[in-house]
C-alpha cells in the first residue's frame, strides 16, 4: 500500500457533457468553466487539475488555459501535458521555472509521447514510436539539469544538440515539478523507470494493474534509483446512491452514441488502426472481453471506451462500491488517482462530496491496522 494518497481531477479542453459521442458537446470549453471546475476541485482537497494536450478535436491548449486558471485561484495545482516533440528542451524548461514561481510551486508536468503518427504530422513530427521516447529520455534528462545547476553544460544526444545551455532562475520546486508519465511499451516503461516520478497507468483489472506495478518495480530497481517511484491510475468514476442508479446513468452516457458506432466497437477491439499506442491497444482488448452492456465485471465499466480514446474505462457502482473499489487499487499500491466524470463540472462534485470522504477514511483505517 502507499504510504501517500492524493486524488487529481480533469478540465476538459475540448467540450463537456453527460451525454457522449454528439457530434459536438453540450458545453463548450471555456476559461470560465475551467475555473469553475478548479475552484470546487480546491474545496473537496483536489492536489492538481490536469489539463490534457491533444490538436485533433481539443479546442483548447494546455499551457495556455493552465496558467490562466492558476492565475485564478489559490490552493489546485495544475498537472500539464506536454509533448517533448513540440517544444524546444530548454524553452519549456524555462517555460516551467516561470509558471512554477507564478503559481507559488502548484505546477506538475503530464509527460505524453504521442500514439497517433497523423496527429503528430500535423505539427511536423514525424518519428517513429521507439524514436519518440528515446527523444523524451532525452528532453527528460535536459530539463533535470536545467533545473538542478547553476553552471553551464553542452549536450549533444540524438535528437538534442546544446552548447552551454542554463538557466538564469530555477523552479520554486527543488529539482522541478513532478513527471507523471506512462506507457505500456517496452519503450516507455524503460523510460519512465528512468524519469517518472509517477508512473501511470489507464484503468485495467486488478490482476493486470498489479503486473504491470511489479513488473515497472523490477525495472526501476535495474536503473538503481534512489528516489521513490509513486504508481497512478487515470480512470472515471460513475457514483450514486444505488448501484442501480449509477448503471443508468452510465446508459444514459451513451444512450445518444449512434447503432453503427456501438456495433463497430463490439466488432473490433482496434476501431483505429493509426495509433502506435500499446496502452491503447490494451484498453480496446479489455473492452472486447465486455459483455452486451459494455460491462467487463459487474462494476468496471467499458462504455466510454466506445466514443473516446485514452481513459475509457469506468468504475460504476454506488458511492460505497465505488469506494471500495479504489481502495483495491490502493491495496495494489496505487497512491494517485486521476480521476474525471461526465459533466466535469457537477461530478467533481459529487465525487468530491461522497467518495473521496470514504476512501480517505478507508485509507486511513488501513494505515492504522498496518501500523
Amino acid at each position: 500500500m502507499s504510504a501517500r494518497l492524493e486524488f487529481h481531477w480533469c478540465v476538459p479542453v475540448a467540450g463537456d457533457g453527460l451525454h457522449l459521442g454528439l457530434p459536438s458537446w453540450e458545453r463548450p470549453p471555456t476559461l470560465d468553466y475551467a475555473v469553475a471546475i478548479a475552484r470546487t476541485a480546491e474545496q473537496h482537497g483536489f492536489v492538481h487539475l490536469l489539463f490534457g494536450m491533444g490538436f485533433d478535436n481539443h479546442d483548447l491548449e494546455a499551457w495556455t488555459l493552465a496558467t490562466a486558471v492558476l492565475a485564478s485561484t489559490e490552493r489546485i495545482g495544475a498537472m500539464v501535458a506536454v509533448r517533448p516533440g513540440f517544444f524546444s528542451a530548454p524553452v519549456l524548461a524555462k517555460m516551467v521555472v516561470t509558471l512554477d514561481h507564478i503559481s507559488q510551486g502548484r505546477l506538475s508536468l503530464n509527460v505524453v509521447t504521442g500514439g497517433r503518427p497523423d496527429e503528430q504530422a500535423m505539427y511536423g513530427d514525424y518519428l517513429d514510436h521507439d524514436a519518440r521516447y528515446r527523444r523524451t529520455r532525452e528532453f527528460l534528462e535536459i530539463c533535470r539539469r536545467l533545473w538542478s545547476t547553476p553552471l553551464a553544460f553542452d549536450y549533444q544526444g540524438e535528437f538534442h544538440s546544446l552548447k552551454q545551455t542554463r538557466l538564469e532562475m530555477f523552479p520554486r520546486q527543488h529539482g522541478g515539478p513532478a513527471f507523471y508519465f506512462g506507457g505500456a511499451s517496452e519503450a516507455a516503461t524503460h523510460v519512465c523507470a528512468a524519469w517518472a516520478d509517477v508512473y501511470l497507468m489507464w484503468g485495467e483489472p486488478l490482476a493486470q494493474i498489479r503486473e504491470r506495478i511489479d513488473s515497472m518495480r523490477r525495472l526501476v530497481e535495474a536503473e538503481g534509483r534512489t528516489n521513490e517511484v509513486r504508481y497512478g491510475l487515470r480512470i472515471n468514476l460513475i457514483a450514486r446512491t444505488t448501484s442501480q442508479e449509477a448503471r443508468d446513468v452510465a446508459r444514459e452516457m451513451i444512450s445518444k452514441v449512434s447503432p453503427e458506432a456501438l456495433e463497430k466497437g463490439r466488432r473490433t477491439s482496434f476501431p483505429n488502426t493509426r495509433r502506435q499506442s500499446v496502452g491503447q491497444g490494451r484498453q480496446w482488448e479489455f473492452r472486447g472481453t465486455a459483455d452486451e452492456d459494455w460491462y467487463l465485471s459487474p462494476g468496471f465499466w467499458a462504455g466510454i471506451s466506445v466514443v473516446r480514446s485514452g481513459a475509457g474505462m469506468a468504475l460504476v457502482g454506488s458511492y460505497e462500491a465505488v469506494a471500495a473499489m479504489l481502495l483495491e487499487y490502493v491495496a495494489l499500491g496505487i497512491g494517485c488517482f486521476i480521476l474525471s466524470g461526465y459533466p466535469h463540472l457537477e461530478e467533481c462534485e459529487n465525487v468530491g462530496r461522497h467518495v473521496l470522504p470514504l476512501v480517505r477514511e478507508g485509507y486511513l483505517r488501513s494505515m492504522r491496522k498496518g501500523s
